[in-house]
């Protein structure tokens, strides 16, 4: 018998006992399936966390870059392109994780259903973010490898690209390569794995119809 199976049995005889004895059972039920969902969303949290200190590092830089060395147009405008790269992927992220945060159980008469609908609800918010994060992640992780390599060789190396074009694609490649391997190893922990754990709770529930 599943974990949640257990505890419904446990309501159910005490909902029969009596209603107030019933109503704790179910409040209490409620909070170990949020407990339970938290548990398997705990990592998707620190990846947003994370990756919102993560942009706030990238604006910082590159609004400094902007004050620094924005007379020169063409590090300006690669500045601003990446500052107007990352303000989208920031905008999602900040709303997903609101409602990741402070979603509920909305209680109805079939306990079984609101919390069903609160789990898949959840889920369905990792789902949808982790297909926007991929998606946009095409155009996100190339194009600011190209900017950051374009800005570090115009900056510090002298001659800057035109001058070291083979060290500049080497470079890219490298930045490239190694975070399309943190994303894929973050991606696994944060995302696919915490997805497939609040699927083990639905389908708990739908072995129980």
């Amino acid at each position: 018998m599943s974990t949640l199976e257990e505890y419904k049995r446990i309501w159910e005889q005490k909902e029969n006992a009596g209603a107030n004895q019933g109503t704790i059972t179910q409040a209490s039920l409620v909070k170990i399936i949020r407990n339970r969902v938290q548990q398997h969303t705990k990592s998707a949290l620190n990846y947003f966390w994370a990756s919102f200190t993560l942009q706030l590092i990238v604006y910082a830089l590159l609004g400094h870059v902007m004050v620094k060395y924005g007379q020169s147009s063409r590090i300006l405008y690669l500045a601003i392109a990446g500052i107007l790269l990352y303000i989208p992927f920031t905008i999602v992220l900040l709303r997903k994780f609101k409602k990741l945060v402070t979603e509920k159980p909305v209680l109805q008469s079939n306990i079984d259903t609101s919390l069903y609908n609160y789990v898949f609800g959840q889920q369905a918010l990792l789902r949808s973010f982790y297909h926007f994060k991929k998606l946009y992640e095409f155009l996100l992780i190339p194009s600011s490898c190209a900017i950051g390599v374009f800005l570090v060789f115009a900056l510090y190396v002298p001659g800057g690209v035109h001058q070291h074009w083979w060290g500049a694609i080497i470079t890219f490649l490298l930045s490239l390569a190694s975070c399309i391997a943190a994303i894929y190893a973050e991606n696994k922990k944060s995302f696919i794995l915490p997805i497939k754990q609040l699927q083990t709770i639905l389908d708990e529930f739908e072995q129980k119809d």
